[in-house]
């Protein structure tokens, strides 16, 4: 029996739990007494329930079966699969947010919160089933979307300006330095943080504020390591060209605004999401900027 317990161990090693799973039944079936068998048998169960649900986008029923499996903690092998299925889940429940908002954002006419949404859903790994099929739907909106964008700047969309300054943690050179900082203020300027911390600071409107000013207030709202616990929760993906703006709310809690300059039309500012972060809970919640109720997201 042990031999068939070792083996199943290997397979799961070897990133193969189907065959794990197969050899642990015969296990049980031989020693029902096995309680270690039996209880990483039944764990595998509830993995690979878990795993097809997430690829057939059922997320109700696959949170159901990681939470079963929320006190595994051995052996290793199962905990990285475990932990492979939920970096699964996080992708495919964000892209089904970001999904749901590029349509709703577009038909309400929120054009950089649309672009912004659709930014987002692209840059998710599309090697997981459940957000190549959302990315691939979201397609449609794409050359809307830029065209909506060139209209309101009265702009000709350009495919190949795609780089945009970002916050702590990004890199520029001196070949790039120019256009990242114009993107840079196209951002900070229409942040909305960035406007209520200029006007609290100023007592006027950042529409009249200076590039310098702009650039001033900006770079006090960073927070590296708040940032770094937000990033790690909700598993949003960091593309060269964010930027990130962090207000505090309270001693737990921050506002956190990512923005990227749109990859057709630098002129324009994507709103990638507004965020409440509350760091005891490592809860993470995305604003609906039709209905402004804040959702959470991990």
């Amino acid at each position: 029996m042990a031999n068939g317990y070792q083996k199943a161990l290997d397979a799961l090693r070897n990133n193969a739990p189907q065959q794990a799973y197969s050899r642990l039944e015969k296990v049980v079936a031989k020693d029902s007494k096995n309680e270690k068998a039996e209880k990483l048998h039944q764990n595998l169960g509830y993995l690979l329930k878990a795993k097809k649900a997430v690829t057939e986008d059922k997320l109700t029923k696959t949170g159901e079966y990681l939470a079963k499996l929320d006190r595994v903690n051995t052996p290793k092998s199962l905990v990285k699969q475990i932990n492979a299925v939920k970096k699964e889940y996080q992708s495919a429940k964000l892209a089904r947010v970001y999904y749901a908002e590029v349509g709703d954002y577009y038909n309400a006419q929120k054009i950089s919160a649309a672009g912004g949404s659709l930014e987002a859903l692209k840059s998710l790994p599309s090697r997981y089933q459940a957000v190549a099929a959302y990315q691939s739907k979201a397609q449609k909106y794409e050359d809307l979307i830029a065209q909506a964008q060139s209209a309101s700047t009265g702009t000709t969309p350009d495919s190949s300006s795609n780089s945009s300054s970002t916050s702590a943690a990004s890199t520029t050179d001196n070949s790039t330095a120019g256009t990242q900082a114009s993107s840079g203020y196209t951002n900070a300027r229409s942040s909305k943080i960035v406007s209520s911390e200029y006007e609290k600071k100023t007592g006027s409107s950042i529409s009249s504020a200076t590039n310098s000013q702009v650039s001033s207030v900006a770079n006090g709202l960073t927070d590296t390591e708040v940032l770094a616990k937000f990033r790690a929760a909700a598993g949003i993906p960091q593309e060269a060209g964010d930027q990130y703006y962090i207000q505090k709310i309270d001693s737990d809690s921050y506002q956190i605004e990512i923005r990227h300059t749109s990859p057709n039309n630098t002129a324009v500012s994507n709103l990638k999401g507004m965020y409440r972060f509350a760091v005891s809970t490592q809860v993470v919640q995305k604003m609906n900027e039709v209905s402004g109720e804040y959702v959470q997201v991990n």
